[in-house]
């Protein structure tokens, strides 16, 4: 029975540790003795407390929810038949997670497997799962209520591998860029989270949307794409938007003389419902030139071109910190020679995949 490769695709919180260890074949290090400016060093995940419990509103108790959970989402490399699972809690030796429950998912069926119920961990042990066999592509564990797990395994057969795609942003040339203060988009379009640090493709604090435009070596119609925000615990963006074109001959060869108004971007809405356009959206929201209506609260929406030309691939994509965000609803289908991509308001990502045919 074979270990299976998997990685770290998102959790609810991991205050204390890198959670990314918990997905390593490694066995757990012992940290003692080693402190950081959140206390002792420990390997693996480790949440914060009191997700079950709360103070009530009238300040004389407390309100206990028995389904209070903290939680992390394994990844798959391939998808495989899973037959086991294997859980350590080693170096925990107080603050280990008491009980856990194991959901399994096979993004190619869209069926998910409760493979394990309320099963309780002892404190610095290993334990292991066997479980009836069930195909899957995703992990989810659920942390009643809270502490440290050191390292989750899968063992099964291994079947078609995932992401081995090529992506079509490798060969295209980058033009349009916002800002490249910590990083650049290529650091991005590279990203293989080979690094135990932030890396990858960070503006400064300054900006207001932020963007690059891809121009790709070939006609593509994209299937996937994938924005990770890996390490990028403080510091991601909010969203990120997408959008692809066919450009003609001419357009395409002159892409890098493309004005901003020929592209996607931002509009103000007042609470009044009058539409503010900024020719230069970054310096009106730094100049705070919104002031001189009279408002100083207000939504910002986009605001798309009158050339049609570019269709929305994820119109709007909510991103969360350190995770692997798979997009793989695609709202235009049709071939693109083209690719738009903007996140707001500023931030960084460690990786930027768009996997197509």
């Amino acid at each position: 029975m074979a270990r299976l490769s998997a990685f770290l695709k998102a959790y609810s919180d991991s205050s204390f540790t890198n959670p990314h260890q918990v997905a390593l074949p490694d066995s757990p290090k012992d940290c003692t003795g080693d402190f950081t400016h959140m206390g002792a060093k420990y390997w693996g995940f480790e949440s914060k407390r009191h997700v079950a419990t709360s103070i009530n509103p009238t300040g004389d108790g407390f309100a206990f929810n028995a389904e209070g959970h903290h939680w992390f989402e394994l990844g798959l490399t391939s998808r495989s038949k899973v037959n086991q699972l294997t859980v350590s809690t080693q170096w925990f030796t107080g603050n280990q997670v008491p009980i856990i429950s194991a959901l399994l998912t096979d993004k190619q069926t869209g069926n998910t497997t409760l493979a394990l119920e309320k099963q309780t961990l002892a404190p610095d042990a290993n334990h292991t799962f066997d479980i009836d066999p069930v195909w899957a592509t995703d992990c989810k564990i659920l942390c009643f209520h809270e502490g440290g797990i050191s390292r989750v395994n899968l063992y099964g057969e291994e079947g078609e591998a995932r992401y081995q795609q090529q992506n079509i942003l490798v060969n295209a040339e980058i033009s349009h860029i916002s800002n490249e203060h910590y990083g650049r988009p290529a650091d991005a379009v590279i990203g293989r989270r080979e690094q135990d640090y932030m890396f990858g493709w960070e503006s400064a604090r300054t900006g207001f949307g932020e963007h690059a435009l891809f121009k790709l070596a070939e006609e593509a119609s994209v299937e996937s794409i994938i924005v990770d925000t890996y390490l990028h615990r403080l510091n991601p963006p909010l969203s990120c938007h997408i959008y692809g074109a066919k450009l003609s001959t001419q357009a395409l060869s002159q892409i890098e003389n493309l004005a901003s108004s020929e592209l996607p971007g931002w509009k103000i809405v007042l609470p009044d419902a009058t539409e503010i356009i900024p020719t230069d959206f970054r310096a009106y929201m730094a100049d705070q030139r919104y002031l001189a209506s009279g408002f100083t609260e207000f939504e910002i929406k986009l605001h798309l071109p009158n050339n049609q030309l570019w269709k929305p691939l994820v119109s709007f994509g909510q991103l969360h910190p350190d995770t692997w965000h798979e997009f793989t609803e695609i709202e235009e289908t049709g071939v693109v020679n083209a690719i738009y991509y903007m996140h707001y308001p500023h931030g960084g990502i460690h990786g930027l995949k768009v996997f197509g045919a």
